[in-house]
């Protein structure tokens, strides 16, 4: 095992966990899963509150639906930042 400097800490981490070991795997899952569930308890907001945050409904519903092996906040954060800057182009 290789010790990395915390300068290098994002990168570890994911080296880390491609690397197929079952506990942090199991980790990774675990923490999507709950994140999952956050993200599908804001569908529970008005649109109004979504506007606010900058998401819309069926982005969210999309995100709910990723595998666990990706991170279903980073993507929604992902896909609502590229609508909102391509409307904002036009």
């Amino acid at each position: 095992m290789t010790y990395l400097s915390l300068s290098n800490q994002p990168v570890a981490r994911n080296e880390i966990f491609s690397r197929g070991e079952g506990r942090f795997q199991i980790a990774r899952l675990w923490g999507n899963w709950n994140t999952r569930r956050k993200v599908r308890a804001l569908a529970d907001q008005d649109d109004r509150m979504l506007d606010d945050i900058g998401v819309q409904r069926d982005e969210i519903r999309w995100a709910g639906k990723l595998p666990l092996t990706i991170n279903a906040a980073i993507a929604l954060n992902d896909r609502a930042t590229r609508r909102r800057s391509r409307n904002n182009s036009n």
